[in-house]
């Protein structure tokens, strides 16, 4: 994340203070006597586009983002709101909106942890592959490490940083912005699990069987971070036939989920009521569009 030490802006380099920035929104002239009717429709219509195009994603955030990050250091629209800062520590949130990021950048002798609370985001250090992130995860970017990192094309993403401050250093060397080329790099998959679970269950425990499984699976995905997807599907000709498809995000959050305890009731629950169990790990082929085809469904 690139911000900068007081009193310089957030997001580091030349001082540029943050504090008043606003979304931007044109003024309107004093309406007269004949016009005010259709005036005072204008007004509300232009309030309302500029509530729905730049100020309803920054109120949507857990913590403020009541300001516009400079577009020297961004590209796309970043919100950005200082929420603590000491002679040591900077805390500060930020709203990537769809597609947007911060530049290319590093932290002097600092190290820095980034916390997503919402939506999806990339991450990328200098020489690796980019990373999506997700609810919950958090990075630790190394002193004087180049990365860069923003939201999804497809999701709007809020994350907090915690940054060290270190006496005589600047705390943001802003390098370049990230390309279109960049920031459209593979995402790296290499730790995520994809099985499809084959489940053959006895007759006279199917409808148990379905509405324990079905609630499972709805609070897995609510709750843990680290599983992406877990849905159930059963076949038109059989109906005791169950097959899931399983996604998660690394081995640690497959070895996470079977530990929790609405797995652990739901596994009690229904070990009689299973005929039969598979768990074949399926290598996908495209995990990119895979993403792509989820946020469909949003």
């Amino acid at each position: 994340m690139n911000h900068g030490p007081p009193p310089t802006s957030p997001l580091g380099g030349r001082s540029q203070r943050t504090d008043n920035l606003s979304p931007q929104g044109e003024s309107e002239g004093a309406p007269s006597k004949k016009n005010i009717m259709t005036t005072k429709s204008q007004l509300i219509l232009a309030l309302f586009a500029l509530v729905l195009t730049t100020s309803a994603a920054a109120q949507e955030t857990l913590f403020p983002a009541n300001h516009s990050a400079p577009a020297e250091f961004t590209t796309g629209r970043v919100h950005i709101s200082v929420l603590s800062r000491s002679e040591r520590q900077l805390t500060t949130n930020f709203l990537f909106e769809r597609g947007s990021r911060n530049s290319w950048h590093y932290h002097p002798h600092a190290t820095q942890v980034l916390m997503v609370l919402s939506g999806e985001a990339y991450y990328q250090e200098e020489g690796k592959p980019k990373q999506l992130l997700r609810r919950g995860d958090v990075v630790t970017t190394p002193p004087d490490v180049r990365h860069w990192n923003g939201a999804t094309p497809w999701s709007d993403c809020e994350c907090i940083t915690v940054s060290d401050l270190v006496a005589g250093q600047q705390h943001a060397v802003q390098l370049h912005k990230v390309s279109d080329t960049e920031f459209a790099s593979p995402v790296e998959h290499t730790s995520m699990i994809v099985r499809l679970a084959e489940i053959e269950v006895h007759p006279e425990h199917l409808a148990d069987y379905l509405e324990l499984a079905n609630q499972v699976d709805r609070l897995s995905v609510e709750r843990e971070p680290g599983v992406v997807c877990l849905f159930p599907m059963q076949s038109a000709d059989n109906p005791t036939h169950i097959r899931i498809l399983e996604i998660y995000a690394s081995e640690e959050a497959y070895q996470s989920h079977i530990k929790t305890d609405h797995f652990q009731a739901y596994k009690q629950s229904t070990q009689h009521m299973v005929k039969s169990l598979k768990l074949p790990t399926m290598r996908p082929l495209d995990p990119e569009t895979m993403n792509l085809i989820f946020s469909k469904q949003r």
